[in-house]
């Protein structure tokens, strides 16, 4: 992020560098990142059930609590509206793969990457939903609906899935090739953030950026334990869909900001101030989920 922030403030590389970066991870970067994780996965198991209802039940309410949130909040612009939507529900995928490899056993890592498969392309189609309602453009089903058909990362998400459901093996080469691009779009995606920052208190939007944060990363995994208590869910489902709920925002989420005519301003604090926080609520939220079970 800082690297990002000083190529754009002293100016090392050309202008037009940002924009075609943002344009190969979000198109190219990310995708691979998306389906060869995804490809790997088995959707056979019976914790898939258990999972979805754990991950997207919170998903649920709290982009629910989001939108009558954003019913008191009169003077906010439709642009950050749409932000706060995105970082109020959005997981951070790169935070989540490699973290959980640290703080989980290998079966409930892979647990934690089948939440995200199981939920990227919802919250996506809500981001996309939230940004193209909210663009300042009169809204056109069929547009929305294109923008969904096309969403590099919902069909990439999609892709995996089917891939991994028909039995078929990728061969190697082209899964290495895969896996390089997706440990591309963590640099690319964070230098993007980085240079999208304000450092100015100027349009900081204070109460936006606070109460965005608190759904994230407090309301949501609280939700989510809940939802494991009430439901019986097993100890490895409920740790791998709470540490899914904690999760910051995505760096993802700036790119789509920027492409889709969100709030990238708030969208940028929004991925910095969260993922920052992460550090201590995401540990905070398994020893909390790890204690009641």
């Amino acid at each position: 992020i800082v690297l990002g922030v000083a190529i754009r403030r002293f100016q090392w590389l050309p202008e037009a560098f940002f924009p075609s970066v943002e344009k190969f991870s979000y198109n190219i970067c990310f995708p691979a990142l998306l389906f060869a994780g995804t490809a790997r996965l088995s959707f056979r198991s019976t914790d898939v059930g258990a999972l979805a209802l754990a991950t997207l039940l919170p998903t649920a309410l709290i982009v629910l609590v989001s939108l009558l949130g954003l019913l008191t909040a009169r003077t906010l612009p439709d642009a950050a509206r749409s932000s706060v939507v995105q970082g109020a529900m959005r997981p951070n995928t790169y935070f989540g793969i490699a973290v959980s490899a640290l703080l989980f056993t290998p079966p409930t890592a892979a647990l934690v990457m089948l939440a995200l498969a199981l939920c990227l392309p919802v919250v996506n189609i809500i981001s996309v939903v939230a940004l193209s309602w909210w663009s300042g453009v009169p809204t056109d089903p069929r547009k929305i609906a294109k923008a969904l058909a096309t969403n590099p990362i919902i069909l990439s998400t999609l892709a995996g899935v089917l891939f991994s459901l028909s039995g078929l093996t990728m061969p190697a080469p082209l899964m290495n090739t895969l896996d390089i691009l997706g440990r591309a779009a963590l640099c690319l995606g964070l230098i993007c953030v980085g240079s999208g920052l304000v450092f100015s208190l100027q349009g900081l939007r204070p109460w936006a950026l606070g109460w965005t944060s608190l759904l994230k990363l407090v309301a949501m995994p609280l939700i989510a334990a809940k939802a494991c208590l009430m439901f019986a869910i097993a100890t490895p489902v409920a740790l791998a869909a709470c540490f899914y709920c904690a999760l910051p925002t995505a760096p993802n989420a700036y790119i789509m900001a920027k492409q889709m005519g969100g709030d990238t301003r708030l969208m940028a604090s929004l991925i910095t101030l969260q993922t920052l926080l992460a550090a201590l609520t995401v540990p905070l939220s398994r020893h909390f989920m790890q204690g009641l079970a």
